[in-house]
């Protein structure tokens, strides 16, 4: 069976992060620029609550890079 060279943990000096986190915060960034964009141009008015889409972006995009970017 081959190695793979994916990582199980991230760390920075002696500290170490799930992948997950990293994932998070990425789809949190994503979502947070995806949602000013909206509000730039205008296309949050459609939304009928758009906090809650904002988290549903947050989730969707986290998913997302979870299954591409850093998998766990």
């Amino acid at each position: 069976m081959a190695m793979t060279l994916i990582p199980h943990e991230l760390y920075v000096g002696e500290v170490f992060f799930p992948p997950m986190l990293v994932d998070a915060a990425l789809g949190l960034l994503a979502a947070t620029i995806t949602a000013r964009l909206s509000n730039r141009f205008r296309l949050s008015r459609y939304f009928y609550h758009p906090p809650l889409v904002l988290i549903a972006l947050t989730v969707i995009y986290t998913g997302l890079f979870s299954i591409f970017l850093i998998p766990g």
